[in-house]
């Protein structure tokens, strides 16, 4: 087995056709319970192949996929590994198809903003916005594995941004600055946007999102645009905030309309920025 270390305390074990790869916490809680990595990969490949065998059972997907890219989001809860902070998990598998989302990059990307979000967002903002954890990432070349990528996280019951009513809270839009629904439906430089959509409203959604990103990118973390399923609103029971946590920060691309749209809605925004 070899063992390499990566950035951000990732800790990468390659074992035959396997790699794995480990948050910090999930190997340290792996060296303190004195597992034996070999057990642990072929423990976890077993858990899998429970999840391959029963896809539609495990299936916690609301979306149904435009086109089949082979990306699997299930749920199941973990009373065997023992080693995660929360048991109810959520797994994003991959069959490796080409053009697919790349879950190791969702892995690496996920773990690099948790430390970015911790280090440049003040407490209010970080008590409103969340990257969701993610524990490890696996990888397989063996032929007759239906998975050949799957990522581990924490299960987080929330509903996606784009089914919310009004969007972002207004504690949220006054927070990071941002205008809600009404200040955008004001703006013309918006018609367009309005046009496209007039009895939804998809697109005030995704101009929110542009004035977010721009905040953020204002504190050096750069997130490209993402579809709002992948924003979840889920109450915080410690204070009654709402939180909005983000749960594949990759950005989600139809090229090649979706990069001329992001960069149309993005210079719109910034103008409005300048000019309020």
């Amino acid at each position: 087995m070899n063992k390499a270390d990566s950035p951000f305390g990732i800790q990468t074990y390659s074992q035959g056709d396997i790699r794995l790869d480990m948050e910090l916490s999930i190997y340290q809680q792996l060296q303190k319970q004195s597992v034996n990595f070999a057990e642990f990969i072929q423990k976890l490949t077993d858990f899998i192949t429970v999840l391959e065998d029963n896809k539609e059972r495990y299936n916690i997907n609301p979306y149904t996929e435009k086109l089949n890219r082979g990306i699997h989001i299930l749920g199941q809860y973990d009373s065997e590994l023992g080693v995660f902070p929360q048991s109810d998990l959520a797994l994003k598998c991959s069959e490796g198809r080409w053009g697919a989302e790349n879950p190791r990059k969702q892995f690496f990307r996920s773990i690099q903003l948790v430390w970015e979000f911790k280090t440049r967002l003040t407490y209010q903002e970080k008590s409103l916005l969340q990257i969701c954890p993610v524990y490890l990432h696996l990888q397989t070349q063996v032929k007759s594995a239906f998975f050949k990528k799957v990522l581990v996280m924490p299960k987080i019951e929330g509903i996606p941004l784009g089914k919310t009513e009004f969007g972002f809270s207004p504690e949220f839009c006054q927070t990071f600055n941002i205008p809600d629904f009404e200040e955008i439906m004001q703006k013309f430089r918006f018609s367009l946007h309005r046009f496209l959509d007039p009895n939804q409203k998809r697109q005030l959604l995704k101009i929110q999102s542009a004035y977010l990103f721009q905040r953020l990118s204002e504190r050096g973390i750069i997130i490209s645009s993402l579809n709002q399923k992948n924003i979840l609103t889920t109450p915080n029971r410690n204070n009654q905030q709402v939180q909005y946590v983000i749960i594949d920060p990759v950005a989600d691309y139809y090229l090649p309309i979706s990069p001329v749209y992001n960069l149309l809605t993005s210079h719109l925004c910034k103008n409005t920025l300048q000019n309020s």
